[in-house]
């Protein structure tokens, strides 16, 4: 799922990046079978020969980074390589974490994914606020500095490299210093603001979950009897992920009107339930005895979330798309 948002966003800002068209319908429904493949590899893993497996796994990784590789390139786009670094780094992850063995690396992927929300989310919930300051006519722009996301992002990488048994406290306080980062440059992105406009309050909302299960994941290193690394690997999972993508992903679905995104109620109900259900997920081990079992209970919370996502998105499945995609800017359809 995630490895699919990432290839869904990076090859909707590709023609932004390059100042050329849309990547080919070709190109988009190849990775999408390739995805597919890697799905159906994951699930009969057991039954296939190993070099199968490897290239079920990778394929898609790969060429999505081929994709990238190719427009970037040709585009002379070098400042935005990091997306082809990056996709090589999931890809390479990808085959070491199959379904059989690496359960190390398989808990270090939710790690690299919050990377890939800052870096991305880092650019982007920064930049659209901006232009709807600008927009609203505010005097005073928001304050950004990057280099806290780059430090953050040494940090994180720093703490995938840890083991978590024999160095549970050095990875907790770089996870923590990483949460602390994120943190420290959003407090000039005048968040609270932007609760006068939904589409990108939930942005900003969405961001906010990558600190908050960093910070999770870190204190679950140093105490693991407070709050297991499983449970607190949610927050980043369910709440980062899952809230980010929506996020993001709704808005080539939102009415546009005057220069601004138009969050339905069914949107609204969507992006609620998935904050609820990590939200309930993450607090398990501290609720009070419930007539309903709490698992179950973000489980439906999660599955009705998403159930609302795709009702609210099937009008972006069908027509003439809006470009740009992810804002507001005059209509362009095609």
């Amino acid at each position: 799922m995630g490895g699919a948002a990432v290839g869904g966003y990076l090859l909707t800002a590709l023609p932004a990046w390059t100042k050329r068209g849309p990547v080919s319908a070709a190109a988009s429904g190849g990775l999408t079978i390739l995805w597919l493949a890697a799905r159906l590899t994951a699930f009969t893993w057991d039954y296939l020969p190993a070099a199968i497996r490897l290239i079920g796994i990778s394929a898609y990784f790969a060429g999505l980074t081929g994709v990238l590789a190719c427009h970037l390139l040709s585009a002379g786009v070098w400042h935005r390589l990091w997306a082809v670094v990056a996709t090589s780094i999931l890809g390479g992850a990808s085959i070491l974490s199959g379904p059989g063995d690496g359960a190390a690396i398989r808990s270090t992927m939710p790690l690299l994914f919050s990377v890939l929300i800052i870096l991305i989310g880092g650019r982007a919930v920064p930049a659209f606020t901006r232009h709807w300051l600008e927009r609203t006519g505010e005097p005073a722009p928001i304050k950004d500095r990057p280099s806290l996301s780059h430090a953050a992002i040494i940090a994180i990488l720093g703490a995938c490299c840890l083991d978590m048994q024999e160095h549970a406290l050095a990875k907790g306080i770089l996870l923590m210093l990483a949460a602390a980062l994120v943190l420290v440059r959003m407090r000039h992105w005048r968040s609270l603001e932007t609760a006068r406009y939904p589409a990108l309050f939930m942005m900003h909302v969405a961001f906010m979950w990558t600190p908050a299960g960093l910070l999770l994941l870190g204190v679950a290193s140093i105490f693991p009897d407070e709050i297991p690394a499983p449970t607190a690997l949610h927050g980043l999972t369910m709440g980062a992920m899952g809230t980010m993508i929506p996020s993001f992903m709704m808005r080539a679905a939102m009415t546009r009107r005057g220069g601004r995104l138009l969050v339905s109620r069914t949107m609204t109900g969507a992006f609620i339930l998935v904050c609820l259900s990590a939200s309930i997920r993450l607090c398990v081990a501290w609720l009070p005895d419930l007539p309903v079992d709490p698992v179950a209970l973000a489980t439906l919370c999660w599955m009705a979330g998403w159930g609302l996502f795709l009702r609210a998105y099937l009008p972006a499945l069908r027509g003439p798309v809006q470009r740009p995609v992810l804002s507001a800017s005059p209509k362009r359809r095609q």
